[in-house]
């Protein structure tokens, strides 16, 4: 049988770190104060971008700590996707400027395209990948994903600039002929579009962004607090749905890696599940919250200890709107 496997991952991360009490002192001179919703998060440090970063650079970053750890000949590479919400260009797409870019070094990339489905992008993606390569003759691809988050942020944002933060991760994904199923075994997506008009980018939105006429701001992110209470529940069922469906229990699964925007909420999710705190890390206070590439941070900075034949993962993330979705992966 044809199995989809993850062969490893790679990462970026800006090398500008940013504590919690600069961000204190920060929104302190302002007259707002985001320190309680820092810690409530789990927040410690994040890192945001240096002049001359963006979303390209940072991507060939985690492409080539990614190709070096996991020893890839880029030249096998047949297939790039590109994930992100905060793209560096709209055209060309941002897949297709990484194979320009790297020249003769992608130059059997056949299929090169983006996909923005928020922070939900690099777990969606790696299902389309995995989706494409069952029904074609792809055999290598890289999933790269970007969270180019610091430039477009208000500076008064206690939620979004206090708590997320710049990164790059990639996945380099290979199609295998085996005996038994492993990699990529089940995903289920669920949506609920009443959530669409809290978190909007850009707050003019794109037809007015040219205008002189729209201030500097109306051109940035724009975040309405809201609730996310829902949320553990909410996760808990879908993972419910996947597991049902492929007559698993929650404590068949050895790992879960959610997204690192609340510890709080994956705990509680856990919880629900009846799944102790061994079967999940959290990364989120180092990285900050790194929207879609995030749970790949945590697999990454997890590998050796996730990356064991037999081990059954759970990824589990939301994106702005909301979607959420669950994937099931076996190595």
């Amino acid at each position: 049988m044809r199995n989809v496997i993850m062969q490893g991952t790679g990462a970026y991360i800006p090398d500008n770190k940013v504590y919690n009490s600069e961000l204190d002192e920060h929104f302190e001179a302002m007259g707002l104060n985001a320190h309680n919703l820092m810690e409530h998060l789990g927040r410690r440090k994040r890192y945001f971008i240096s002049e001359g970063e963006n979303a390209i650079s940072m991507s060939q970053n985690a492409i080539n700590n990614c190709a070096k750890k996991n020893n890839v000949d880029l030249e096998q590479i047949e297939m790039l996707l590109f994930c992100s919400d905060t793209p560096e260009y709209v055209s060309p797409s941002n897949a297709l400027k990484l194979v320009g870019l790297y020249g003769e070094k992608l130059k059997n990339v056949k299929v090169a395209f983006d996909i923005n489905s928020n922070c939900t992008g690099m777990i969606q993606g790696l299902d389309i990948v995995h989706k494409y390569m069952l029904h074609s003759d792809i055999k290598k691809a890289l999933v790269i994903g970007c969270f180019c988050i610091s430039p477009i942020t208000l500076w008064s944002d206690t939620v979004v600039y206090a708590n997320f933060a710049d990164a790059a991760a990639c996945v380099v994904v290979s199609a295998e002929e085996e005996e038994e199923k492993r990699g990529f075994i089940d995903t289920e997506v669920y949506i609920d579009a009443d959530y669409h008009q809290y978190v909007t980018y850009p707050k003019c939105g794109m037809s007015k962004v040219p205008l002189k006429s729209i201030q500097p701001n109306e051109k940035r992110l724009e975040w309405t607090p809201f609730s996310m209470d829902f949320l553990p529940e909410y996760w808990a069922k879908q993972i419910q749905v996947v597991l049902e469906r492929n007559s698993l229990k929650a404590e068949d699964i050895d790992y879960f890696v959610f997204s690192q925007l609340s510890d709080d909420y994956n705990m509680k999710t856990l919880k629900i599940l009846g799944v102790g705190e061994d079967k999940y890390h959290f990364v989120g206070k180092e990285y900050g919250y790194t929207g879609n590439t995030c749970p790949i941070l945590c697999l990454n900075r997890m590998w050796d200890t996730y990356a064991n034949k037999g081990n059954k993962i759970i990824f589990c993330t939301i994106g702005a709107g909301f979607a959420i979705i669950v994937q099931l992966y076996e190595f």
